[in-house]
């Protein structure tokens, strides 16, 4: 009997993204705890093309039993262009020219979502809210449903036919209070359905990790770098960050940005910008302390497991000040500073630079508070509370 499957487009260790790496993260801590857990997803690792790459079929990893189902086509290729007449009036759009949209968008796989409807044990657990496994896949359930929604200020979340998806689930698994926050100013109703803001497991991986050795084994040398984590979009603000610091280094004369993780969209060349794409997690984490400072230029964060895990390798951060959920975690913690502008984020990121005991200080902080509230102890404890409280609910329901 599964004790808990999760629904995700894509899935595997290979895979490149926030919500797909929260999905990984919570599987595959609670199989290893003893928990029958499964994952129903596509077969694709690009959210770009919704490509089949990997094979058809079960498989077990790392402890998860991992379904994954053909795509039925791929994303259009002009898919932004067909989806930005939707965008630009998105309050008007109806429910049928809405869901039309979600099924372009993908990843469109009529075999997951039979799969969705067939599971009788358990609670199924979506993420996130954008995709077509989770719109489709919801009014299908026969178990009690948790959405971890990975909700970001964006025009989609406008579209009039979410008011159904976020009403049909029992329970809400908020990545963090700005998450939450928004939610319940986008469906008010959520507030009677049960919910917790859970955050993510964050810890310390389970090697070590030497940060002058991941200076050598790049070649960076012994001059101060400034790092950014992830997928690089524009939506990311990842050539925001690439204009601003160049600003910024001009009149310093010196300094690098470090890209770590696959470059999405191509970044303009500029003197100290060194792209490395992705690297082992030997390599990120000696990256991430050998690090002046981690960026995070992104508005459009639910989490941002960078930020933490840069704290935990000793690294102090500076974040986009309109992204709620990232400035939250630099009030809460004390760990970090944020910018709302170019003028902020040249001062603050100066100031950092220029500051080895402040840098110091606000990393001890970030790890500090990572450590108490997003071990896997914490956020275990805060996820099955709210198990039980769906489970409950959805008995109740059912009377």
């Amino acid at each position: 009997m599964v004790d808990i499957t999760f629904v995700s487009p894509r899935y595997g260790s290979d895979v490149v993204g926030g919500a797909e790496s929260a999905v990984r993260a919570l599987a595959t801590r609670l199989a290893a705890d003893g928990y029958d857990i499964a994952v129903l997803t596509t077969r694709a690792r690009s959210y770009v093309t919704w490509a089949d790459d990997y094979l058809e079929g079960t498989t077990t990893e790392e402890g998860v039993v991992v379904s994954r189902f053909s795509v039925d086509y791929p994303r259009s290729p002009n898919f932004d262009a067909l989806s930005e007449p939707v965008r630009t009036r998105v309050s008007e759009v109806d429910l049928a020219e809405g869901l039309a949209w979600i099924d372009h968008q993908g990843p469109t796989s009529t075999d997951l979502i039979d799969a969705i409807a067939e599971v009788d044990s358990g609670v199924l657990v979506f993420t996130p809210y954008l995709y077509h496994p989770t719109v489709r896949g919801i009014p299908v359930a026969k178990m009690p449903t948790i959405l971890h929604a990975a909700a970001h200020p964006e025009r989609p979340l406008e579209l009039s036919l979410f008011a159904d998806v976020f009403s049909a689930v029992n329970g809400f698994a908020h990545y963090s209070r700005a998450e939450q926050d928004l939610v319940l100013s986008r469906f008010p109703t959520t507030i009677a359905t049960p919910q917790c803001v859970l955050g993510l497991p964050v810890e310390p991986p389970p090697f070590d990790f030497d940060p002058r050795a991941a200076r050598a084994f790049f070649g960076l040398g012994d001059e101060p770098f400034v790092m950014y984590l992830g997928r690089a979009t524009a939506g990311k603000g990842a050539d925001d960050l690439v204009e601003m610091f160049s600003a910024v280094r001009r009149r310093r004369g010196s300094g690098k940005l470090i890209f770590v993780g696959p470059v999405v969209d191509g970044l303009s060349k500029r003197d100290g910008v060194v792209c490395l794409g992705p690297v082992s997690e030997e390599h990120k984490f000696g990256l991430l302390a050998a690090a002046d400072v981690l960026v995070n230029p992104s508005p459009l964060e639910s989490f941002s497991l960078v930020v933490l895990e840069a704290w935990l390798a000793g690294t102090a951060v500076l974040v986009n000040g309109w992204c709620d959920p990232t400035r939250d975690h630099c009030v809460q913690s004390g760990g970090g500073l944020w910018y709302r502008n170019f003028l902020e984020f040249e001062v603050a990121l100066n100031r950092l630079l220029d500051d080895t005991e402040l840098r110091a200080r606000l990393a001890r902080a970030g790890k500090s508070y990572t450590t108490k509230y997003y071990s896997w102890p914490a956020v275990r404890r805060r996820y099955f509370s709210l198990l039980s409280l769906v489970k409950q609910s959805a008995i109740g329901n059912s009377v």
